[in-house]
């Protein structure tokens, strides 16, 4: 018998584990043939980034190892595949996910240790490359792969259309059983398909790269694989749905996980990407899980409110009154909503991104920015040569930190990220003054700390929000001594050193708030609220232009009841809490600040 092993390795948070799910697919329709039971046995789930010399005291003899590689993982990979091929020189290694180029096999020029790619969903192709290989067939009929000939030529085989999606579950066929007998101190998360494809074409996302229909998973199988989660008691579900909300059977699906919690009280959360029409589906489904405290609040994916950004993207939300009206309904149904941009998408200029972000605060949205960096993945527009040089798109390759992580488990093998830094639109000085602005306002209005005092600008003086925060940064500059004047010295020069390759400038770590890193905005956010008293008292100066007497200034820091710095600001417990608490308060205030 020849075994083969699955690597999808991710990070641990915690004692919270994903698992391998994508991987679990491609063995579970392997390995439900008959034939290939009889050739070949399923060897152990790597699942976890353990350091490499541990997963090869794991490995017995492997005749292959097959790797699903995403941006998180792909360099962990890389360095695995080549222990092992380092000590089993025979052993098939095999490369297959969103980290394997779609259009070309050029990754079997740089990376000589593997043997195959496989492009594209990997279901069938992997089944067929078992049974060529046990057979002695000629490689060339397996579909979607790329491998070396005997003369050493890089063969690419016909990609082949996914037509079905009726494939085994890997949770119903017990693949990931043994896992929680091996692994009972770890809190495992689930990934949910209910259909694969997206109709939508973005060009910073490669969900919809093949064009291809959208094909349903069986309901059965849907509602089957809930209740193993319910069964195994686990707490947390992402659905890995482009547009989770776009057909109406995604309201079953909602309901029966939330009969399932009242049932039993699993899973407890969803996450999901919701369909960008926002339509009376999506708003019902959203109803139903803050309703069944299944989620945390509503997601309105808009990435921009810029025209022109959206036309480069290939992107179209609804207008911005129908968007309005869309949040006014939230938060009428009091139900907890927050928006979701993309910072450097071609087309957009400083002026707009900071235009838009005014324009939501205006319709409510005061308490729930997301606020992402453009970031280019190597199946989407984004990534194509032309469509870089039209719209003059300028990267930079950056070793990737993650929020909320402890410091001291930052991996020994980097993973990458490729950031846009500039654009013909935005050129790089914009860029780093657009992430200082989304910062300060993620900092100082999205969680609480200025928003009454923009709210009350806005009303009594027609002040725009965006235009509130941009002199607010102005003054600041002017002002460097000030706590503010040196936050957004810090900020900027974070921004600068990222767009010139330092990954680790992107987030934040200080031990009086715990030891795990921050994003740079909840940075502003902690070190005017540990300092509030200074930070309110130099806030008359900064806001001198709007003529706010002192005692409207101290109203609002009496109000915000905010910690003192000789509380125990180290409890990671306590602050997080309070963070959180914030947060969750000012989202079910948006528009009624």
């Amino acid at each position: 018998m020849k075994t083969v092993y699955f690597v999808q390795a991710g990070n641990l948070y915690g004692h919270n584990a994903h698992l391998p799910y994508a991987a679990g697919c491609v063995a579970a329709n392997a390995f439900s043939m008959p034939e290939i039971r009889r050739h070949y046995q399923l060897g152990e789930f790597i699942f976890l980034r353990t350091p490499i010399e541990e997963v090869l005291a794991k490995l017995d003899e492997p005749y292959m190892v097959a790797f699903s590689c995403y941006i998180w993982n792909m360099e962990y990979h890389k360095a695995l595949a080549s222990a092992i091929k380092a000590r089993w020189p025979g052993c098939y290694i095999l490369f297959g996910g969103h980290q394997v180029n779609n259009d070309n096999a050029s990754q079997l020029h740089e990376l000589p240790d593997i043997n195959f790619l496989i492009h594209r969903a990997g279901e069938e192709a992997f089944a067929a490359l078992l049974l060529a290989l046990q057979n002695g067939d000629d490689l060339a009929g397996v579909p979607s792969l790329s491998y070396r000939n005997a003369q050493g030529e890089i063969i690419r085989t016909a990609a082949a259309p996914c037509t079905r999606c009726d494939y085994p579950s890997p949770y119903l066929e017990g693949l990931f059983d043994s896992l929680f007998a091996q692994y009972p101190h770890l809190l495992f998360s689930m990934t949910l398909e209910t259909n694969r494809g997206c109709p939508n074409y973005c060009a910073f996302c490669d969900w919809g790269a093949d064009r291809q229909h959208l094909k349903l998973m069986p309901m059965q199988r849907v509602q089957a694989e809930i209740d193993w989660a319910a069964q195994r008691k686990l707490e947390f579900v992402l659905c890995a749905d482009a547009n989770f909300g776009l057909l109406p059977r995604d309201t079953e699906v909602v309901q029966y996980l939330a009969n399932s919690k009242r049932r039993c009280g699993y899973p407890q959360k969803l996450r999901a990407f919701l369909d960008k029409s926002y339509n009376d589906t999506v708003f019902s489904l959203n109803e139903t899980l803050a309703r069944e405290g299944l989620s945390n609040g509503a997601a309105l994916s808009l990435q921009s409110i810029s025209s022109q950004a959206l036309e480069a993207i290939g992107r179209k939300n609804l207008n911005f009154a129908q968007i309005a009206a869309m949040i006014a309904r939230y938060n009428a149904a009091d139900i907890p909503v927050y928006c979701e941009l993309i910072l450097g998408l071609p087309g957009e200029t400083l002026q707009s991104f900071a235009h838009g972000v005014g324009e939501l605060l205006a319709a409510g949205m005061h308490g729930a920015l997301e606020i992402f960096r453009c970031e280019v993945l190597p199946n989407a527009r984004l990534a194509e040569p032309a469509y870089q040089a039209q719209h003059g798109i300028k990267t930079v390759r950056v070793q990737q930190y993650h929020r909320h992580e402890s410091p001291e488990n930052h991996d020994s093998i980097p993973e990458y990220s490729e950031l846009v830094t500039a654009t013909t639109t935005m050129p790089v000085q914009a860029w780093v003054a657009a992430n200082v602005f989304a910062d300060v306002v993620q900092g100082l209005h999205a969680l609480g700390l200025l928003p009454h005092i923009a709210e009350h600008l806005h009303r009594t003086q027609q002040l725009r929000y965006e235009q509130f925060y941009l002199d607010l940064i102005a003054q600041a500059q002017a002002q460097p001594a000030s706590l503010l004047g040196e936050l957004v010295a810090f900020t900027q020069a974070r921004y600068e050193a990222l767009a010139a390759g330092d990954g680790s400038a992107i987030v934040w770590h200080d031990a009086k708030f715990g030891n795990i890193t921050w994003p740079l905005g909840s940075a502003i956010f902690l070190r005017c609220a540990y300092e509030s008293t200074r930070f309110y008292a130099e806030l008359p100066a900064l806001l001198a232009q709007y003529d706010l007497p002192q005692s409207f200034i101290d109203q609002q820091q009496v109000q915000l009841n905010l910690p003192s710095q000789d509380e125990n600001w180290p409890d990671f417990a306590r602050v997080s809490v309070w963070y959180n608490r914030r947060r969750g308060a000012l989202s079910k205030k948006a528009g009624g600040a």
